[in-house]
């Protein structure tokens, strides 16, 4: 099965190529380690390569978007949208 790039080539090549498409990826990991750049460097690359959109959905953050507004601006220019569950 061909493999989905994170758009981060080293890690790209410790997963032996990328992620499995049509499985599930949960990044876990303490604060400050990278998940928010990881998950925006995945949507930037299958927004290129396939020139579709993707969705980060992060169920630990506080709810108010911490810093991940100032990494989408600053990596790619996005502006970020949340939606709260109720």
């Amino acid at each position: 099965m061909k493999r989905q790039t994170t758009g981060i080539p080293g890690l790209d090549a410790a997963l032996g190529g990328g992620l499995l498409p049509g499985t599930l990826t949960v990044v876990v990991g303490a604060t400050g380690v990278g998940k928010t750049q990881l998950g925006l460097h995945w949507l930037h690359q299958g927004q290129h390569a396939e020139e579709k959109t993707g969705a980060i959905i992060d169920l630990s953050s506080r709810g108010d978007l911490q810093s991940h507004q100032d990494y989408a601006q600053r990596m790619f220019e996005w502006s970020l949208l949340q939606e709260e569950l109720r």
